[in-house]
């Protein structure tokens, strides 16, 4: 009778064990199964830079750099409405930087690669950007992406301010009517 008492014992300690593994198990499953909260508050983000669309800024909007350094910026639309022609009017610090080229980006892209002519000046940039037509689309979609990539190369310390001359900035689309631009985003380049 002792030995089935003992038995008896070692099941019913055995069984609480296993009924509380389980709770624990159970438990550490939940808790780890929440959604993850996510802080998305980068400002190079468009979402976060308090433009009112359709807009044009800098990206990245400020750009630290060294003496002697190529450096690259681009200039992105945000929710900009399809279009087929841009005429980028830039202004930028002569003193302390050097234009080098334009490159055309994704938003004028489509089976033909787009025309680009800059026009540079001392302190001043006109690039014109052309989407070029197929048997497919006369104009792009539209959105949020790249016009183009500026290159300059930096050549005195100081801050250089980048921004664009909105009197004369305008796209257009395929009719050769404007395209909306609600705002204008500045850029700015350090160089120490």
């Amino acid at each position: 009778m002792s030995q089935m008492l003992i038995n008896y014992n070692l099941m019913s300690i055995f069984k609480k064990y296993k009924i509380l593994s389980y709770t624990i198990f159970t438990l550490i499953i939940v808790s780890s199964c929440q959604e993850a909260k996510y802080s998305l508050d980068n400002p190079s983000d468009p979402e976060n830079m308090e433009l009112d669309p359709p807009a044009l800024f800098f990206h990245p909007p400020e750009i630290d750099s060294k003496l002697d350094t190529v450096v690259s910026v681009e200039v992105y639309g945000l929710e900009l409405l399809p279009a087929s022609a841009a005429h980028l009017k830039i202004k930028y610090d002569w003193g302390m930087l050097q234009y080098d080229s334009t490159q055309a980006n994704e938003f004028f892209k489509g089976n033909n690669n787009p025309v680009v002519v800059d026009v540079p000046e001392q302190g001043l940039l006109n690039i014109y950007l052309y989407y070029l037509p197929d048997l497919f689309s006369d104009q792009n979609d539209g959105g949020t992406w790249s016009l183009a990539t500026i290159y300059f190369t930096t050549y005195a310390e100081g801050e250089s301010d980048l921004e664009f001359d909105t009197e004369i900035t305008t796209l257009r689309d395929f009719s050769n009517n404007p395209v909306p631009i609600n705002e204008f985003g500045m850029g700015k380049i350090n160089i120490d």
